[in-house]
């Protein structure tokens, strides 16, 4: 079997969960480091918005997260 050399790129997108770099290029094992976090906007419109369990938002005020399909939780987010 050939050694894999590169690896496709994608364009992140809004639903995903997790965005990664391959840290190890030589190898064929794929290593991931977060490098992108939610933006600033990215919180459902309600607790029953659209979503999938382990996805996550944030705005200037909360931090949400995806309990469940279509279930939303939140934190507050203060200053210290």
């Amino acid at each position: 079997m050939a050694k894999i050399e590169t690896y496709s790129t994608a364009t992140a997108a809004g639903t995903d969960l997790l965005v990664g770099t391959d840290v190890n290029a030589s190898n064929a094992t794929k290593n991931f480091t977060v490098t992108d976090l939610p933006v600033a906007g990215t919180a459902p419109a309600s607790a029953s918005a659209t979503g999938v369990q382990g996805q996550i938002g944030v705005d200037a005020s909360y931090l949400y997260v995806c309990t469940a399909t279509d279930t939303w939780k939140r934190v507050a987010i203060a200053s210290w």
